[in-house]
């Protein structure tokens, strides 16, 4: 075996420099070298290169990423040695700032600090001077060990430039600013307590944060975690949302400190109802402060220079979709508005924060009160025809669109806990418990806590030059793009990915019998925890793109079914396509999985909640309009898209194969929340999906809203107070401001109420209407919410035509001003038509556990579309359409053919067998008629599956299809040999005229010498195989025992000979010879010889 007898040795390079490793080995045969850096074999390049033998690397103009560790193999037939150097790219040269000067402004008598600090500790020497004078420390002049000039006691004198100076033994650096002084007189009252203020507002911002932190993320033997917890928990803003609401908060609390310190310490009146922060801090201490708060961050313009890639690819925060307007749609901006918010104070206090204030001559009702009184209901009817489904994905797609950050804090701004009072002060806002509460009787609020505020509105507006009224911030990325499949930041998303190999999939979890892959648990740093009674389970939360995936079952589904998705198409497209690298295979994944969304969104879904004459005033689609903006509106998010709310069952069905209950039964809606451990001890998804597309959805009426399981039960535990979502949804409108329904009912066309009555073409019901003017007093003081909630639905649809108007807008902002909308030829026309075959249904089926039978449209109950199908009747997407071969060899195969098979022209409506079997007695009429009331709309016992008789119809549609696809890639067969024909004769010709003009020059004598065919000795295709070695063209060897492979034109193709299991019997000895890929059974002799066994094929 190969021995090295000189191996390379660690190295400290600079950059800029050369490096050489050196490595001999000695064996018989004389061993090959090669080398590997950082597991990857080094090749020769334009700044690597090798000796002939390879015995010395060298790489010229060391750069950083040089560094690694490199590794000298020797490799003869009889083994492998190795060994390896470190070698550390050392960044030599002048020093440089981590902290320089700037120009500042300070007032007569205050003391300065010129900062100046270097990366590195390599520095000899730090020398300030002043106008080219160098200063000396003394009383007035201190410089810190670090660096910084500290000026004290500044008068007008000390106004001039200020330059640092840094030396080291490469060289110096310098950098300066301009200090200019002001006097006292020029300066306002409160420009001297910034720095103070700031500090003061960031220790208690730090502080209060710190302390919710450890509250909801507290671990150990006595910590429990009830829902209300987990449900603070999961809208608890991540890293990057957390730091653009502390920088808001900070400011806020900050301008609050220094009007307190200039009202102690001038006895300047601020109390006047035109009090203006102006008048406290002029515009540069303003400047000062918001950098000083961090509120400048979320301001950075993105870099879009990478055309290559957004030309191709959303980003993963949604930048750089609109060139014009990169910040468009993205994540942690704020959102868009319909109608100016209304704030109390007009510019951040909500309406109803002066508890006395009344508002067209009435106070606003607690939202509690509104709740119990009009929208919680205990009847439940189902609805005729839409299934829960229906409902499911409306959260689902809505944790795509939208999630307010809540407050960064929930203690006020004196520290006290926001679930410990009941005072209005920020950011507790609690909803008031009304006198006769039917349930909660023991407090007097339910606690609340304030969206936070995107900095430079409210309070931190004024450095805007004019009051920008306080906007919440979408952590979201705007577009329907599956960020709650992928996340939301950069960060986010490569945290969910499996980096382990190049296939481009999503990260999974575990793996439990008959089931596929689940999500990957949270991981402890990220505070999640389900485990709330041990006794019941130990399984803790899932991680997904969007953190409320644990919030109730149904939608940790469709988690888990669209995780799947993602890898099954980018499994499927690395067979096709096995040249793709995993962040090609991972994006095109991504931009398919987004496309099918939207595709079914507003094919599937949307036609059935906003109905026919909601579509038609969406209108068609008519192309990219780079004007519009497609940030979601505050209004869309706080109330119109919470109409779902209202189609919520308390109960989520699971059904077996057979379509009736499984063992463990139905599960109660509030037992669903936050209880991962379901899925895998409670059969899977397959029964929460079959309950999803089987059962229908609760039907809203005037009378019947919301169920008591989300009003009077949600999150209960026990000593805890059970939160009431239809109160949170009109306190969180009333947070955000949301103008009232009467003033969207004229942005939307619709009669002005000046009297109840005026709302009876929306709101038939008159004892709704009388107890709205009991709550209300006047119909502008209805809120949006319950204004919209309590509308009639209109025919076809599941909304009023108040909440149709908003969701039209929106969609149509999603939709037209949104570059990569999958109907904007981002793919090509044949990949178009693929997706526009993709259904919820298909998606199911391909990633349920062991889904078989299906609906054809899962939004739609099976009695209204003649029951169920087999899955293999649902049309699927052909990615064979995704082939890419602009950047493989002509000799590229896939590794398994596509076996194309033709769909059956014998269509059948299927229905499902309780018993398993197909009912062949059944007639066509039978299966075809509409399932009695009184059968239920899932347990279809009577209504089996069954084979129908060929429908011509179905088939000529399908046949057609075939041929116009068949057609299509003839066509564009036919093109590209064309073009290859066009190419050969190109070459052909100019190797004929180079003939002619050599047969010429040998004076017309082209017999007599040798071929004049200037092809004649081109070089053909080399490889280099995964071990550095050079092949040449139609080389064949032997990779090892078992593999021969072959060099063709730059194709490394290779061949592995599988062994059969032997058995070695009567004593026989199982053995392998050297140099044969499979062992035999050999017989040994007393001498030590051995005979092999060879049995003949029967």
């Amino acid at each position: 075996p190969p021995r090295i007898v000189l191996g390379p040795e660690n190295q400290n390079v600079k950059i800029g420099s050369t490096l050489t490793l050196e490595c001999e080995a000695d064996g018989n045969p004389l061993p090959h070298i090669w080398w590997k850096k950082d597991g990857l074999a080094v090749n020769e390049t334009s700044q690597i290169y090798f000796t002939d033998d390879a015995i010395e690397l060298t790489i010229d103009h060391v750069e950083a990423s040089d560094s690694g560790t490199y590794v000298c193999v020797a490799e003869n037939e009889l083994g492998i040695a190795e060994v390896e150097a470190e070698v550390v790219v050392i960044n030599v040269g002048p020093p440089r700032f981590l902290f320089e000067p700037y120009d500042l402004d300070a007032i007569e008598g205050t003391t300065v600090e010129m900062p100046c600090k270097a990366e590195n500790d390599d520095i000899l020497q730090i020398k300030w001077q002043k106008e080219g004078r160098t200063i000396t420390p003394k009383d007035k002049y201190r410089i810190s060990s670090a660096g910084s000039l500290f000026v004290a006691n500044i008068t007008l004198t000390d106004e001039g430039r200020y330059e640092c100076s840094l030396l080291n033994k490469y060289g110096r650096a310098t950098a300066s600013g301009m200090l200019t002084v002001k006097k006292k007189a020029e300066a306002l009252p409160g420009d001297q307590y910034v720095r103070i203020a700031i500090a003061e507002a960031s220790r208690e911002v730090d502080m209060a944060i710190n302390q919710t932190i450890g509250r909801m993320f507290a671990t150990g033997r006595n910590t429990t975690r009830y829902h209300d917890d987990l449900f603070r928990i999961v809208r608890f803003p991540t890293g990057p949302a957390r730091e653009i609401a502390r920088a808001a908060e900070v400011y806020e609390r900050a301008l609050v400190i220094i009007r307190k310190h200039v009202e102690s310490g001038a006895n300047l009146s601020t109390n006047t109802t035109d009090f203006w922060y102006q008048d406290l801090l002029s515009p540069e201490y303003l400047d000062l402060l918001e950098q000083l708060s961090g509120c400048m961050a979320h301001r950075v313009t993105p870099n879009c220079s990478d055309l290559c890639f957004h030309s191709k690819y959303r980003s993963l925060d949604g930048t750089c979709n609109n060139y014009k307007h990169p910040g468009w749609g993205s994540s942690l901006t704020g959102f868009q508005r319909l109608l100016p918010p209304v704030y109390e104070n007009g510019f951040n206090s909500p309406i109803g924060w002066n508890r006395s204030a009344v508002y067209n001559g009435f106070q606003k009702p607690s939202a509690r009160l509104v709740s119990t009184s009009l929208i919680s209901t205990n009847t439940i009817t189902p609805d005729d025809r839409i299934t829960h489904m229906v409902m499911q994905w409306g959260q689902f797609l809505d944790h795509d669109l939208d999630h307010a950050i809540p407050s960064v804090t929930s203690e006020s701004w004196d520290g006290v806990d926001c679930k410990k009072t009941c005072e209005y002060a920020a950011p507790c806002y609690p909803i008031d418990i009304p006198p006769g509460d039917p349930r909660i009787r023991n407090r007097r609020c339910i606690d609340f806590v304030r969206s936070s505020a995107v900095c430079g509105s409210g309070m931190t507006s004024i450095f805007f030059g004019s009051v920008q009224p306080r906007e919440q911030i979408n952590q979201l990325t705007s577009f329907i793009d599956a960020s709650q499949v992928y996340g939301y930041t950069e960060t986010f998303a490569q945290e969910l990915r499996n980096l382990t190999s190049e296939e481009g999939l999503l990260r999974d979890g575990p793996h439990f019998p008959n089931q596929k892959p689940l999500l990957p648990f949270s991981a402890p740093t990220d505070g999640m925890d389900c485990r709330r009674d041990l006794d019941e389970s130990q399984i803790n939360c899932f991680t997904a793109g969007d953190i409320r995936v644990n919030e109730q079952l149904g939608l940790t589904t469709m988690h888990i079914v669209w995780m799947r998705e993602h890898n099954r198409l980018a499994e499927q497209l690395h067979r096709i396509n096995p040249h793709w690298d995993g962040d090609k295979l991972y994006y095109e994944s991504r931009k398919i999985v987004g496309a099918i969304m939207q595709h079914i969104t507003y094919e599937h879904w949307l036609p059935l909640v906003i109905g026919e004459r909601g579509m038609a005033q969406l209108g068609e689609y008519r192309g990219y309009d780079s004007n519009v903006n497609p940030t979601i509106f505050n209004e869309f998010a706080t109330a119109a898209f919470r109409f779902g709310h209202s189609l919520i069952n308390p109960i989520l069905h699971r059904l077996n194969d057979s379509y009736q209950p499984i063992p463990q039964g139905h599960l109660q809606l509030h037992k669903a929340f936050f209880a991962p451990w379901r899925l895998m001890y409670e059969g899977g998804v397959d029964p929460l999906l079959r309950g999803l597309y089987s059962v229908p959805a609760k039907l809203k009426k005037s009378n019947q809203n919301l169920n008591t399981d989300l009003t009077e039960r949600l999150f209960e535990v026990a000593h805890a107070v059970a939160l009431d979502l239809a109160a949170i949804n009109i306190q969180r409108s009333r947070d955000h401001a949301l103008p009232g329904y009467n003033d969207y009912r004229k942005l939307c066309g619709m009669k002005v109420a000046t009297e109840f009555d005026d709302l009876k073409e929306e709101i038939s019901d008159p004892a709704v209407r009388q107890k709205l003017k009991e709550l209300y007093g006047h119909p502008s003081n209805i809120d949006l919410w319950v204004g919209g909630i309590l509308e009639d639905q209109l025919p076809g649809a599941k909304m009023g035509p108040l909440f149709t108007c908003v969701l039209v807008r929106q969609f149509s902002a999603l939709r037209d001003g949104d570059r990569f909308w999958y109907e904007n030829e981002i793919f090509k026309p044949e990949q178009l038509a693929q997706i526009k075959r993709a259904s919820l249904g298909r998606i199911v089926c391909d990633n349920g556990d062991n889904i078989t039978t299906i609906t054809d449209n899962v939004f739609v109950l099976p009695a209204k579309q003649g029951g169920y199908k087999r899955c293999d009747e649902i049309p699927q997407v052909n990615l064979e359409h995704w082939v890419d071969c602009t950047d493989c060899s002509r000799h590229h195969k896939r590794y398994e053919p596509l076996v194309r098979r033709r769909r059956s022209v014998n269509r059948a409506k299927r229905a499902l067998p309780v018993s398993g079997k197909l009912d062949g007695s059944k007639t066509k009429d039978d299966l075809e008629r509409p399932l009695p009331e009184n059968e239920g709309h899932y347990a279809l016992n009577d209504n089996h599956l069954e084979q129908l008789e060929d429908d011509s119809s179905f088939a000529d549609d399908d046949m057609n299809e075939e041929r116009i696809e068949g057609l299509e890639a003839l066509i564009e067969s036919f093109q590209k040999s064309m073009k290859q024909m066009r190419r050969k004769i190109r070459r052909l010709e100019q190797q004929c005229s180079a003939a002619v003009l050599a047969a010429t020059a040998a004076g017309g004598n082209v017999g007599s010498g040798a071929s004049a065919n200037p092809a004649k000795g081109k070089p053909h295709g080399h490889c280099v195989d995964s071990k550095g070695i050079k092949r040449l063209n139609n080389e064949i060897w032997m990779r090892d025992d078992c593999t021969k492979c072959e060099c063709e034109h730059h194709q490394i193709s290779c061949e592995t000979e599988k062994c059969a299991e032997l058995i070695c019997e009567n004593n026989l000895v199982l053995v392998k010879e050297q140099g044969k890929c499979c062992p035999a059974c050999v017989i040994s002799d007393d001498s030590g010889t051995m005979t092999t066994i060879i049995k003949d094929a029967p």
